[in-house]
């Protein structure tokens, strides 16, 4: 009994140290975000505005700010935004700078190496000069309230959870948080790589088999009128099947996107355009979207921004509102270049041998230690691969011609017409998306913008870089994009799916986004003779997946055909698919069974034609789910085993249970077999105290309410156009960024329920409206 006393006492003189340190520092971090929590009012002076100014706080905690001048509006925005969302900003310009490790540590030093593989900091840095005056005025202001902030309001608690401190911020930093999005945005150089890959694998059949632009049973144009044709799938050389393996089908074209839709004044109730705009972006605590109300004289803005960037990027002014989806179109250019030396000092070029330019990078983690990578740019573009003798170098407008869109979306913040936005657009220079325009003159517009190489490849081909000639890009002239001409009848429809109909001379990319979600919006739309904002409220809340209920009637008639629903559990799968209509919704168990039948069957179809090495790339970014939908409808010569889609679908259910833990375990209610929850980022480190609730599962990956394990939609906006008080805009889960705030997690509750907020517009709108004013002077 001593012994054991003994040895208690040794325990508690050697752990109870570390226990009282675990003790004081959870007390510590609890004290950081009870009380260091932004002021929303009183009064700061000292500070560069030239004149009062007020951030007038509404009850979600969303600024409306009120100003003397535009520059002191911008000031006002960026304190705002940093006393809502200083730690995400930071880690926003950290990421995409390749500057993580100096916050987070060593862990972080290879994800900055592939970071700076794209010179961000030198595209950024011209781009600010490119700046108009007026425009670098707005960026600099901006920068100033965030460091004001920073100085003026506490410190929020990850810096305390981590040990670490703010740097201040500049013009530079805010270009580099939108430039993420620029990168976000566009099709991928691993997209044309994996593209090319699958050609020279499978042959000249490749590109009509596997990237189909669109499911031509959906087919949803933009642009109105007829679909544009395409050619039957061909036939290929037989199915083998692969080993089977659990893919939870979540891949970057898995429905996911964005969806818009405008009507002009002549369709709707209210004799008002109306636009539609909701963004299907990574979902996180906080949310990538920050919402904002900003006046001065002759300058009244109102939407959603991503946090560090000043001005709005969607939303409206006084005269018209936007929205955007992605327009998945071309952008970079691959050339294969050939080595003559591992260090890649030398290439070939043609009969030639050519000097690479070299950009040497430095990079440290928090305690200083360093390391060093060295960059290369061929006579095409910067490089992708660090070793070998034969490495990808990229070709992209943004990286030659070193600009930003910043300009365009402060344009856009200042349009005084329709006419005007469009005009803006004809000078925004990417990332290509698909715009919807409302005036409030009555008329709605679409037009697709952004700079498309002038290329017959369509970013389905890397060329090989001794043999092509290093040519300036050119671009699809504007007026050459797809577009619905401003009109009080017009109508338009985008869910990133192919925005063009029959007689468009261009492909404009590899593949775009199904046309399922944009084909249910459609007949919603032509269910209704007249709308108003609930009717498009109702839309961005429709879970009904056309071709997911497509998908499940193919296969209860499989199991029919086949009698296989002698097996019980087949029965049982039959009966959960025979009374899904189509909805995504959380009591759903047909949902869940389709979900989790589709995600193995297109994996084992692709498996079955793609060889191992290349069929990971394109499940991944592929537009795998419209291959199988149209291998399963056409049934062309060797793409099942046998020809027989039956026996393909029924092998498919039984993999399905069997992959996915039994019948139990795939016929689950949706809510509970597909809850999301937003991570806090510091939950990649174990911390998930500032996760955000979980939400039971919806809306799945096909239907207009996408919700997804990790992406979902980031914002819904409806604008009753010219009256801005109406309508409105959510964001899933709150206004701040800070654990300890009211407004962290405060309007998840309507955001699941589908509701619609307004966002307040007018004076009399903001006072009623208002919960709180900070004045900032100087």
């Amino acid at each position: 009994m001593r012994l054991v006393r003994k040895i208690g006492l040794i325990a508690l003189a050697t752990v109870g140290p570390l226990v009282l340190l675990v003790v004081l520092y959870i007390a510590y971090i609890a004290h950081a975000v009870s009380a260091d929590v932004s002021a929303e009012t009183g009064r700061v002076d000292g500070l560069g505005v030239r004149s009062l100014t007020r951030i007038v706080r509404d009850d979600r905690g969303v600024p409306h700010i009120r100003a003397a001048s535009v520059h002191d509006a911008f000031f006002a925005q960026g304190y705002a935004t940093a006393s809502d969302r200083l730690f995400q900003m930071d880690l926003s310009r950290r990421f995409v700078l390749g500057r993580l490790a100096q916050l987070i540590g060593s862990g972080a030093m290879d994800s900055d190496e592939r970071a700076r593989i794209v010179d961000v900091r030198g595209i950024v840095a011209d781009a600010y000069l490119r700046l108009s005056p007026v425009d670098r005025d707005c960026y600099d202001a901006f920068a100033a309230g965030v460091n004001a902030a920073a100085t003026h309001e506490p410190l929020p608690p990850e810096y305390h959870a981590i040990g670490y401190y703010f740097q201040p911020w500049t013009p530079q930093d805010s270009l580099a948080v939108g430039f993420a999005m620029v990168l976000d945005q566009t099709t991928s150089w691993n997209d044309v790589t994996m593209v090319d890959a699958v050609q020279r694998s499978v042959g000249p059949n490749a590109a009509a088999a596997f990237f189909s632009p669109t499911d031509p049973a959906w087919e949803t144009p933009t642009t109105g009128g007829r679909p544009a044709p395409l050619p039957p799938l061909p036939a290929l050389g037989g199915f083998h099947p692969a080993a089977a393996v659990a893919w939870n089908g979540a891949n970057r074209f898995d429905g996911f996107g964005s969806n818009e839709w405008v009507a002009g004044a002549a369709r709707t109730r209210t004799h008002r355009a109306l636009l539609a705009n909701d963004p299907h972006l990574a979902r996180g605590i906080p949310g990538l979207w920050h919402l904002v109300d900003i006046e001065a004289p002759g300058f009244h803005i109102a939407g959603a921004t991503f946090a560090g960037v000043p001005g709005v990027i969607l939303g409206h002014n006084d005269a018209v509102a936007w929205g955007a989806t992605n327009g998945h179109a071309a952008s970079p250019r691959v050339f294969r270049e050939t080595f003559l030396t591992s260090d890649g000092t030398s290439y070939r070029s043609g009969k030639a041998t050519l000097v690479a330019a070299l950009r040497k990078e430095s990079f440290a983690d928090r305690i200083g230690n360093p390391r060093s990578h060295t960059y290369l740019r061929t006579r095409h573009g910067f490089v992708l691969e660090s070793t070998g003798l034969v490495r990808d170098a990229v070709q992209w407008d943004p990286d030659v011609d070193r600009h930003s869109a910043a300009g365009s979306f402060l344009a856009l913040d200042r349009a005084r017409s329709l006419d005007d936005a469009l005009h803006v657009l004809a000078q925004y220079p990417g990332p290509t998306l698909n715009f919807a325009l409302a005036g409030v003159d009555g008329r709605a517009a679409y037009t697709l913008a952004g700079h498309i190489p002038l290329d017959a490849a369509w970013g389905m081909q890397v060329f090989d870089g001794a043999t092509t000639p290093a040519t300036p890009l050119q671009f699809v002239p504007f007026g050459q994009l797809p577009h619905v001409a401003p009109a009080a009848t017009a109508l338009a429809v985008n869910s990133n799916n192919r925005p063009y109909g029959e007689g468009y001379p261009y492909r404009l990319g590899s593949s775009f986004t199904p046309p399922y979600r944009a084909a249910e919006i459609a007949a919603r739309l032509r269910a209704v003779p007249l709308y108003d904002v609930e009717t498009f409220r109702a839309i961005q809340a429709d879970t009904h997946s056309v071709a997911e209920r497509e998908l499940a009637r193919m296969i209860v008639a499989a199991l029919r055909r086949t009698k296989a629903d002698d097996d019980p559990d087949l029965a049982t799968i039959e009966r959960d698919l025979a009374g899904f209509d189509g909805r995504f919704d959380s009591a759903s168990v047909g949902a869940t069974v389709v979900q989790r039948i589709r995600a193995i069957a297109t994996s084992d179809l692709i498996r079955g034609h793609l060889p191992s090495a290349i069929a990971p790339a394109y499940l991944a970014e592929g537009p795998a789910f419209i291959t199988l939908m149209r291998a399963l409808r056409d049934v062309p010569r060797g793409w099942f085993a046998n020809d027989d889609r039956d026996a393909f679908l029924v092998a498919e259910v039984r993999q399905s249970i069997a992959l996915w833990g039994g019948l139990a375990a795939i016929a689950q209610p949706y809510g509970e077999a597909y809850p999301v929850t937003a991570h806090h980022p510091l939950a990649s480190f174990g911390w998930h105290g500032w996760d955000g609730p979980k939400v039971p599962g919806t809306g799945g990956s096909y239907a207009p309410a996408v919700q997804g394990i990790v992406v979902g939609q980031s914002f819904r906006a409806v604008w009753d156009v010219g009256a801005w008080d109406a309508g409105g805009i959510d964001i899933p889960l709150g206004e701040s960024g800070e654990p300890g705030s009211p407004h962290y997690t405060d309007l998840a509750p309507r955001y699941a329920a589908h509701a619609l907020t307004p966002l307040p517009y007018t004076d009399a709108a903001v006072a009623r409206a208002a919960h709180g004013t900070l004045v900032l002077a100087p």
